[in-house]
């Protein structure tokens, strides 16, 4: 069976890994984004038919040392390292989907890499910054296997941020690096079970300590369901991210 490593880039604590404040003084810390999707990716890859190993699912800032090393030890086929981009650290124009190699002479890794990039921008159309060859990170220049690492928009445009900590856009990035991983080693891609008939999304109210709220909600069965980063929100706490379960965090 064909192993990927996956590598989320980054611990929910690495200094200056986050969004500008964003209009209601909330951030997204740059794991919030990478750990979610990293999750997302292994369920994709391992309903492709794909071995999965993730090689810093700690929360905490797992050295690149480790990670590299993880992946080597799993003798993984390809490493994938999850980032979202970022200019400077105001608010500015600069956009795009880029995905990192550490040399364009390496045609397995650039293939593999070029496979990835086309079905990213395919899948948000977002504009495609094209592979670029960078033999100074340390994650692609330290794995045996071939290595890329994506950066799926970013964190400094408030357009690509809001899509950032999107749960759809999330998934959408996923299932876009699944996609490229399948058509890089010519395996079928298996889409996901389509939604069960009976959902509704509708806009609901919801009362925390006297006060209401309008939120997003989910019907299904009779059942209601919100999103756990709404409720937190509105409770005063962080949320972070250890592969797809969510950690609340009290806001000092």
């Amino acid at each position: 069976m064909i192993k990927i490593s996956i590598d989320d880039g980054h611990g929910a604590e690495t200094p200056g890994k986050r969004t500008p404040k964003f209009a209601d003084g909330s951030i997204m810390k740059e794991n919030e984004f990478n750990k979610v999707v990293a999750g997302y990716l292994e369920i994709a890859l391992k309903r492709c038919g794909f071995s999965v190993v993730q090689t810093a699912p700690e929360n905490n800032d797992v050295p690149l040392s480790v990670r590299a090393t993880r992946a080597n030890h799993a003798n993984s086929d390809l490493h994938i390292s999850v980032h979202a981009n970022a200019f400077g650290n105001s608010w500015n124009n600069a956009n795009g989907i880029e995905t990192f190699v550490c040399s364009m002479k390496d045609k397995n890794t650039l293939q593999a890499a070029k496979s990835i990039q086309n079905e990213m921008v395919k899948a948000t159309g977002l504009h495609g910054r094209s592979v670029k060859e960078n033999p100074n990170l340390y994650i692609l220049n330290s794995t045996k296997m071939p290595a890329v690492l994506v950066e799926c928009g970013f964190m400094t445009n408030k357009k690509e941020a809001e899509l950032l900590r999107s749960d759809s856009y999330r998934r959408t990035i996923a299932e876009a690096i699944c996609k490229g991983v399948c058509v890089y080693f010519g395996q079928v891609y298996k889409s996901q079970k389509p939604q069960k008939e009976g959902y509704k999304v509708e806009k609901g109210t919801i009362i925390v300590d006297g006060k209401r709220h309008e939120i997003q909600r989910i019907l299904h069965d009779g059942n209601n369901y919100i999103k756990v980063r709404e409720i937190a929100k509105l409770c005063g706490y962080d949320v972070s991210f250890q592969g797809s379960v969510p950690v609340l965090t009290k806001k000092k």
